[in-house]
């Protein structure tokens, strides 16, 4: 079920209504709303293909079963091989095998549960044994992060489905902003710039480098659109029904360092990383080279986690090289004192590099766009015959691949990188800020201004081919 369908509004509004008039009972009011949100859960997540609840079963009972059975490192070892198998065989098989929705996720919040109880930073409230499969069912099925996150940690979610959430209108409206917020990240900017990138990565080899380094700068903004529009949404409806979940992004693109940027970045799965693989490894607590490889390590294991292609292994080594850079580099980086924006613009120009290896379908076509890049230069050269030949104006159209009607041509671009420019406005303005306290604090003419606005934004303003389906769903 999309977020962004008819069905999942009609859903979300009969959730709401049961949800807060059990709220009114005398007796057992949280355990009613557990129920609500456990039923409501699994309908949510089945009603995309009946054929995934298997899957989810069986990481449910996995994580349950390890509260009672892991008393030794041998059976945690084997609880946690039994939770990543179902993610093993269904991502990596050479055959194409049936891929649930958000099986890396709730994997994770499996693994979260199974980590968390046997090193003791989690005590399950209830030891009973039906009493604690309900939690854990409820913890790893919760509908609003389910297919892409944000991954939650059992102290974090677990005590709040035991009380009792009563309609709070403050926390509602907000919960409702941020939802619109990431709705209209999706659908005005994600999907939109979405039919430039792909219609350029559909035909690589008939592409100028300047419409390649184009896409690779705008694929940037799509998937920080998409997905933090996503986990917008998410967080927004959680809100809606009492519940906080954290930010899962925290303007990622005003990173001054790539170390920066994995502090603002998917922020649930970077610090799972960090709790689970980094620190067991021995983080930062052994000696230098050893830190280094606990950083690729680390990477490795987010690239292998995105894909089983060669690109995301690139792309996960890449940012440990990053990293490894980074720390090697820190005292030099001291001494130049180079400008905040110059170190934004060069941090940006890193990940974005990486971003091509992430959304390329094979290590190859990244390859292959990164010489393409490169060797602009000598593509300016030839600008010169090629306006000789078509015009000024043809020619910037060729050189950027704006020729077909479906990319909206220059009116098209000219939106698209207004766009991207009217966001990063946004983000710096938010950066110090929370943007919908800043919202929320305006005066209220000026708050239903912004409300029309933004209507007319979705009526008008949005993609013809904008689509349901977010980017991470893939992992």
């Amino acid at each position: 079920m999309s977020f962004i369908s008819i069905t999942f509004g009609l859903f979300v509004f009969s959730i709401f209504v049961l949800y807060y008039a059990a709220s009114l009972l005398r007796n057992r009011s949280a355990f009613v709303q557990q129920v609500i949100l456990f039923i409501g859960s699994f309908v949510f997540y089945g009603f995309t293909d009946i054929r995934f609840i298997p899957f989810l079963l069986y990481i449910i009972i996995i994580a349950w079963a390890s509260f009672f059975l892991c008393r030794n490192t041998f059976s945690f070892a084997i609880a946690i091989i039994l939770e990543v198998l179902p993610l093993l065989f269904c991502k990596y098989s050479p055959t194409h095998l049936i891929f649930p929705l958000g099986l890396s996720f709730f994997t994770f919040q499996g693994i979260s549960y199974t980590v968390d109880v046997y090193t003791k930073r989690f005590v399950p409230p209830r030891t009973t044994a039906l009493g604690s499969l309900f939690d854990v069912a409820l913890f790893i099925a919760f509908f609003p992060t389910i297919s892409s996150g944000p991954i939650q940690r059992p102290a974090g979610l677990i005590p709040q489905f035991h009380q009792t959430h009563r309609f709070v209108y403050d926390s509602s409206v907000e919960g409702i902003i941020l939802f619109a917020w990431g709705l209209l990240k999706k659908m005005f900017i994600a999907d939109r710039i979405a039919i430039y990138v792909n219609y350029v990565y559909g035909s690589l080899s008939e592409q100028y480098g300047c419409a390649l380094l184009l896409t690779a700068v705008l694929y940037s903004f799509q998937i920080y659109c998409d997905f933090s529009g996503y986990s917008d949404m998410a967080i927004g409806v959680s809100k809606v029904f009492g519940f906080e979940l954290g930010k899962n992004f925290n303007h990622p693109y005003l990173a001054q360092s790539v170390g920066d940027f994995w502090r603002r970045w998917h922020i649930s799965l970077s610090s799972w990383l960090r709790d689970y693989v980094y620190i067991p490894l021995g983080g930062s607590r052994v000696i230098l080279p050893r830190i280094y490889i606990n950083l690729m390590l680390t990477f490795l294991v987010s690239g292998i986690w995105h894909g089983s292609s060669w690109s995301f292994v690139v792309w996960g080594l890449l940012h440990g090289v990053y990293q490894c850079m980074g720390r090697a580099t820190k005292s030099i980086q001291e001494k130049l004192r180079l400008p905040s924006v110059l170190k934004i613009f060069i941090t940006f120009c890193l990940i974005t590099v990486a971003w091509i290896f992430f959304r390329a379908d094979t290590l190859q076509d990244a390859l292959f766009i990164i010489r393409k890049i490169v060797l602009i230069p000598s593509e300016l050269i030839h600008f010169t015959d090629l306006k000789a030949t078509l015009g000024s104006t043809n020619a910037i159209r060729d050189m950027f691949s704006l020729f077909d009607p479906a990319c909206g041509g220059f009116k098209g671009m000219a939106k698209i990188l207004l766009l991207s420019g009217a966001l990063w406005l946004i983000e710096m303005i938010t950066a110090k800020r929370d943007g919908v306290q800043l919202f929320r604090s305006q005066k209220l003419i000026i708050r239903w201004i912004l409300y029309l606005v933004f209507v007319l934004f979705l009526v008008y303003g949005t993609s013809d081919d904008y689509s349901g389906n977010f980017i991470y769903q893939n992992f």
